[in-house]
Order: C-alpha cells, then sequence, then structure tokens
C-alpha cells in the first residue's frame, strides 16, 4: 500500500478533510470515513509532519506502519471468523459455496489467487462448475446433524449440532438474552436447553415428536 501510493493519499484527505478538524480538537476517530484502517494509525504522523526533526517524523511513521499491519491482521482474522460462523458453520441451500485460494506466497500471488478467482467467479455468471472446489469445514465425527436443540429464550428449534453452537453464540441470542436479564418483571433469562428427538425419530413415551424437550 505504501509502495501504491498511501502516504500522498492520507496526506491529501488529511488536509482536505481533517485538518481543520485537529486544529478545533474536534477530530473523531469513531465515525465514518475517519473510522477506516489506514488512517487514524497515521495520526501522530500527519499532525507533526513538518514541525518536528525528520527523524521524529520517520519514527513517528514507523510507528504508524506497525500499528496498520497490526490492526490489518485483527481485521482480517475477524474477517476469516465471521465467514467461518455465517457460512462454513452453517450450511445450507442459501449458503453460498465458499472457496479457499492459497495466499501465502506472495511471488505466485497471479498464479495461486488471481487466475483461480476470475475463473470461480466466471464459472458463476456462466453458469458452469468453478474448476475449484468449495471449501468444506470438517465435521467432528461425534457431532450429530439432526438433532433438535430448543432455545427458550429465542423459541427457535435449531437443528444440529454445528448449528446449534453458532446460534448461542449469534448477536440475535446473546441480544435477546440481554433484554431479558434487563427485564425486572421477567424472570431471569433460562439457558438454551438442548434435547429433542432427532430428525425423523419416533415419537417419545411421552408424546413428543420433532423437537420435543428432554428435561
Amino acid at each position: 500500500m505504501l509502495q501504491a501510493g498511501l502516504l500522498e493519499e492520507l496526506r491529501g484527505f488529511h488536509q482536505r478533510y481533517n485538518q481543520a478538524r485537529v486544529a478545533e480538537n474536534s477530530q473523531d476517530y469513531q465515525h465514518g470515513i475517519f473510522q477506516s484502517i489506514g488512517f487514524k494509525e497515521f495520526h501522530q504522523f500527519l499532525t507533526t509532519e513538518g514541525q518536528c526533526s525528520k527523524e521524529a517524523s520517520n519514527e513517528l511513521l514507523e510507528e504508524g506502519i506497525q500499528a496498520l499491519k497490526l490492526v490489518t491482521k485483527r481485521y482480517a482474522r475477524k474477517q476469516v471468523k465471521w465467514i467461518q460462523n455465517r457460512f462454513l458453520r452453517r450450511p445450507g441451500q442459501n449458503v453460498p459455496p465458499v472457496y479457499s485460494l492459497e495466499g501465502s506466497d506472495l511471488s505466485q500471488w497471479e498464479e495461486k489467487v488471481l487466475e483461480p478467482a476470475i475463473q470461480i467467479v466466471e464459472s458463476f455468471f456462466q453458469g458452469r462448475q468453478p474448476p475449484v472446489q468449495p471449501f468444506v469445514l470438517e465435521r467432528n465425527p461425534e457431532e450429530d446433524k439432526r438433532r433438535g436443540c430448543m432455545c427458550e429464550p429465542c423459541g427457535r428449534l435449531i437443528i444440529g449440532d454445528r448449528e446449534w453452537q453458532a446460534h448461542v453464540k449469534s448477536k440475535a441470542h446473546l441480544s435477546q438474552l440481554k433484554k431479558l436479564r434487563h427485564q425486572p418483571s421477567l424472570p431471569q433469562a433460562p439457558a438454551c436447553r438442548s434435547g429433542g428427538t432427532e430428525m425423523g425419530s419416533k415419537p417419545d413415551s411421552e408424546g413428543g415428536g420433532v423437537g420435543a424437550q428432554r428435561i
């Protein structure tokens, strides 16, 4: 990014949109475009450039570069986790295929990443089978894909152990628990109760069926 002109872009953006804010001490790096990765990390460098020695300016620049690398790695890990939770751990008809490409060797970027990615996209638009197989997250052999788990706070029946684990970590579930905890007129939010009969299994002796709770 630095070789592609990142510093020139940062300087221009700072002069046009942020310099006056800094002078008024009203800069805000928590909202809008100002929270973008690659700008706020260079705040000290941009606001002191030309006002300190070249050595000090270079040190601030290096600090900004290292901070940029750190937050980029953190954001990449967050993206990978989101993809795993949203797509790979919740397979279904409405979930698009996910393709894994080897990008660790930059010298083979075009061969290993760019060309396969273009082929996958072209195959999608042309209605053909891509030359690369979608990535499939290996399942634990002990996982039960047909077990039903009833989430009482959300009022939902979740089918499959992996889907259940994804549900209890989801924002919707955690938000529902938070709402219940902050309503004094209601009892403490009950924990999700797993159990239930397997899909296609016979009703139990208590008359349960698919999704019946086992207490």
